[in-house]
This record gives structure tokens, C-alpha cells and sequence, in this order.
């Protein structure tokens, strides 16, 4: 019977000895390019020797063989955001299978420097979520560049979200709701996610003529956003319905809406965006508009892989979902 020395790690050469075929066959196998070349028998032997004598592959060997790094820098404005995590879980789910790893870097890190001395040599690529291309012009110099949530740029591949529907579903179900005051707090950031929803905002409410909008710019945090809520709702005709640009903004109205006694779902309706499970539970559960953020990354990923091996991906909207819950209801009277 062949054996391996049990004080040293398994190499190839030992899954090739002891599977009975050559160093090339075991290579070819579990590098995933047996299909056509080598039996399904044969194959299937390497795999299980290989799973018996606990080999593993060497990956740094086989990015340096290969002139890669096996790493991909997922660029995002903060880490702050729990909408972040999200698209970083569906980009490394599917960069996984194709041997890629991500580095996670804020771009609002307070030195603004990258983690990699010199990113066209350490990379494999960089997918920017809601950072236009130019934003991260020094860190994807020479290396391919996929952009996420933000404007269609020529030449370089673009995954967006459907965030415009969303914002019209959202004003829509409103005015079905009989809303004619309707007010807008919008994030005071100037990224293209939130430019668009505030301009399709602006265009839906234009069409109802019969309504009055309200535009209310505020910074992300909740605590934040209660401040600059209160007085717009204390007024005598205050909006009897709020779109917020993120869950985490709604949780601000809420606590506003708390503070002067008004009860959500019924004196004031509130919808978000992102419908992320970390987002915080609230009482009524909110209505919001869900992005694929999982989906985003894992396209994101999807189209860098394209991009590494030649081919140019199409761009891609992906469409969003309007999730009602009893935070919103039919407008007040009076």
C-alpha cells in the first residue's frame, strides 16, 4: 500500500503516487480542466485521493505561476453602511469560484490611501460601489475597472440598480393612498444613486398637480435625521407622508414622528430604501424599497471575471422590489 509521510504536508506528487497516474493528470483534474481529456473514473479517483490525503492547492503558488494576485479591491465611499457588507458578501460568494478574493477599502478612509503601495501590481481588478470611475482613477490605473450603483460610463463595464422605478412605485402608492403632501428626505450626498432619486422624485410629483412636495436634505444618521425632521413635522401642514433615501434615515422619522406623538402608519407614513436584514426593527415594520445588494456585488464580480478574460460585459440594470408594510396607510383627514 502507498503511503505519505504523515509530518509533512501532502504535495501533488503524492495524490499523483498514490491515485496511481501522472503529476500532469492530478493537475489537470483538480484545476478543473480534465473535462474531455480524462475519465470521469480517473478523475473522480484524484478527487477522493486528494480529499483522503488532505491535499489542498497552493494558492499563492498558483497566482505567482500565473502572473496573479487573486485579489479584487471592492472600493465603497464608507464602512458605516450596512448596504456595504451586503454587496461585499455577493461579490466574494462569487468570486470564490473563480479563485478571487475581496479587499474591502473606504474611500473616505481619513488618510485616503490605499491599502496596496502599488494597486496595479497587487490587484486583480477593482469594482467600485457607488464611486464613479473618475473617483477611482489612481487605485484602478492599469487594472480592469467594473462600477456599481453609478452613471453608465463608455468603456467601462456598469451594474446599476433599477432605483428610479422604485422611487416612482414608491410616489405612486402614495397618491393611490390619497397623499398630498409628500416630502422627500433626501440624502445630502452626491452620488448618482441619489441624484436619480431625487429627480425621479421631482418628475412623479410634477405629474400630480394636485399634491404638494416637499424636499428635505439631511445627512445619514438617524440622530441626525430626527433633528431635521422635527420641525418639519411639528409644522401646522406638515407632510402627512415621508420617502426616505435609506432605512436607517426612516428610523430618524421615526423617532421624530415619536417625540411629537404622531404614530407612524396612521398620523404620518413613512417608506425607506435598502430593506437590508441589519437593518433595525421598527414599530410598525417599515415599508421600503428592496435592492439587490447581494446581486449587485455577485454581478459585479460576474463581470469583472468577463473583463479579466477579454470580453466586454453588457451593462445591466437590476430591477428592485416595493415591499409594503404598516408603515404606510391611507393619508389622514384634516
Amino acid at each position: 500500500m502507498t503511503t505519505v509521510d504523515p509530518f509533512r504536508a501532502t504535495t501533488a506528487t503524492d495524490v499523483a503516487r498514490v491515485a496511481g497516474v501522472s503529476q500532469s493528470t492530478v493537475s489537470l483534474v483538480l484545476n478543473g480542466k480534465s473535462a474531455g481529456r480524462i475519465s470521469e473514473r480517473t478523475a473522480r479517483r484524484v478527487t477522493e485521493t486528494a480529499r483522503r490525503l488532505g491535499y489542498r492547492i497552493n494558492q499563492s503558488a498558483r497566482h505567482l505561476r500565473l502572473g496573479t494576485s487573486g485579489t479584487v479591491l471592492l472600493v465603497v465611499p464608507t464602512l458605516t453602511n450596512s448596504a456595504f457588507a451586503a454587496v461585499h458578501a455577493g461579490a466574494a460568494r462569487v468570486g470564490a469560484g473563480h479563485g478571487l478574493g475581496v479587499v474591502v477599502f473606504p474611500l473616505g478612509a481619513e488618510d485616503g490611501a490605499s491599502p496596496f503601495s502599488a494597486p496595479q501590481q497587487a490587484l486583480d481588478g477593482v469594482i467600485a460601489c457607488s464611486l464613479s470611475a473618475d473617483n477611482v482613477g489612481d487605485l484602478s490605473a492599469g487594472v480592469p475597472l467594473v462600477v456599481l450603483d453609478d452613471a453608465p460610463v463608455t468603456g467601462t463595464p456598469t451594474v446599476t440598480m433599477d432605483v428610479g422605478t422604485g422611487m416612482a412605485t414608491a410616489v405612486s402608492r402614495l397618491l393611490a393612498l390619497g397623499h398630498r403632501r409628500i416630502a422627500h428626505i433626501r440624502a445630502d450626498r452626491r452620488a448618482w444613486t441619489f441624484r436619480r432619486r431625487a429627480e425621479v422624485f421631482d418628475r412623479s410629483m410634477r405629474a400630480a398637480p394636485q399634491a404638494a412636495a416637499l424636499r428635505v436634505p439631511s445627512a445619514l444618521p438617524p440622530a441626525e435625521v430626527r433633528e431635521r425632521v422635527l420641525p418639519v413635522l411639528a409644522a401646522a401642514d406638515r407632510p402627512t407622508a415621508m420617502i426616505c433615501d435609506d432605512d436607517n434615515m426612516a428610523t430618524g422619522v421615526y423617532a421624530a414622528a415619536a417625540s411629537l406623538g404622531l404614530t407612524v402608519g396612521a398620523d404620518l407614513s413613512v417608506i425607506g430604501f435598502n430593506d437590508t436584514p441589519s437593518t433595525p426593527p421598527t414599530t410598525p415594520p417599515l415599508t421600503s424599497v428592496r435592492l439587490p445588494l447581494e446581486e449587485l456585488g455577485g454581478q459585479g464580480m460576474r463581470a469583472l471575471v468577463e473583463l479579466r478574460g477579454g470580453r466586454m460585459p453588457e451593462g445591466v440594470s437590476l430591477p428592485v422590489t416595493f415591499r409594503q408594510r404598516d408603515s404606510i396607510g391611507p393619508a389622514p383627514r384634516g
